[in-house]
């Protein structure tokens, strides 16, 4: 912290504004009210805008390129947007919480519903979704290994359960990205398990049914053409713990093999069990 100087009037002496108003607060930088649009925004609708700053990047300038390369690698951008939709998502309400459950069921806003799950007022429940997105630059890139790792396991959050009520149907978008779905009570805590023991475990079939009910399971590795786009899905699921985990992908770029960790913005993902209670 840099110390302050009592400001001055025009002889040098000092002036006193005790009896003043505290001054209002600033207004947010342009930076970061730019940041806080970005975060409203879809899986969907970032990617369209990271596609046309890279095409607009291409025409304008060099510099500007070195600004992109710079923020996001030469090779690949990576985006994980945890679904927090209060229209697809079921908490675990603890009753330190309870005065959120109203607010829950009129499907309030789901920025606010994001503010509540980081500071652990509501918890997913039964299971927690994540989109990724993957965008190659000028070059192809392979997707080549996806890892899951279960970082903590405790006593499953204690609440009610609750859900946003009249949201109506889900849109169809018509091209429904692959799926990873695991069951992360059946996998050792802090070991990274891969790909390719979750798609032939027997313990993993009941996550693979549902994947495939979904969509269709994640197929690797996988090529992402040059200035291409790949998603998928990934869902964690818990029936009898509270448990953070988060997944790691690996992938190529033709010349070194890259890792990258898939989080909650720098967070592990976090869900409790026990399974949500239908509500036919």
């Amino acid at each position: 912290m840099t110390g302050s100087r009592a400001p001055t009037d025009d002889a040098g002496s000092q002036v006193s504004h005790e009896d003043d108003a505290p001054p209002p607060p600033p207004r947010p930088s342009p930076f970061a009210r730019l940041k806080h649009w970005h975060a409203t925004l879809s899986l969907a609708n970032r990617l369209g805008l990271y596609a046309l700053v890279l095409t607009a990047i291409g025409v304008l300038a060099p510099v500007a390129a070195a600004v992109w390369t710079a923020t996001t690698g030469p090779e690949v951008g990576l985006l994980v947007d945890q679904d927090n939709n209060g229209c697809t998502s079921v908490w675990t309400v603890p009753d330190r919480s309870a005065e959120l459950v109203d607010d829950i069921i009129a499907n309030k806003d789901n920025r606010q519903l994001a503010r509540w799950e980081r500071d652990g007022r509501i918890t997913h429940r039964g299971s927690v979704k994540a989109q990724v997105g993957v965008h190659s630059a000028e070059a192809p890139i392979e997707v080549r290994d996806l890892t899951i790792t279960v970082l903590s396991r405790t006593d499953p959050v204690t609440g009610e359960q609750s859900r946003a009520q009249g949201c109506g149907g889900e849109p169809d978008d018509g091209d429904e990205p692959d799926f990873v779905v695991v069951d992360l009570d059946t996998l050792p805590i802090g070991t990274d398990v891969p790909i390719g023991y979750l798609q032939g475990s027997d313990q993993q079939a009941q996550a693979r049914a549902e994947a495939d009910l979904l969509g269709e399971q994640i197929t690797l590795p996988r090529t992402v053409g040059a200035q291409d786009f790949y998603s998928f899905t990934l869902v964690g699921r818990s029936a009898g713990h509270d448990t953070e985990w988060r997944a790691t992908v690996t992938w190529w770029d033709g010349e070194q093999v890259h890792t990258d960790v898939l989080d909650n913005d720098g967070a592990p993902f976090r869900v409790t069990g026990p399974l949500p209670i239908r509500e036919d």
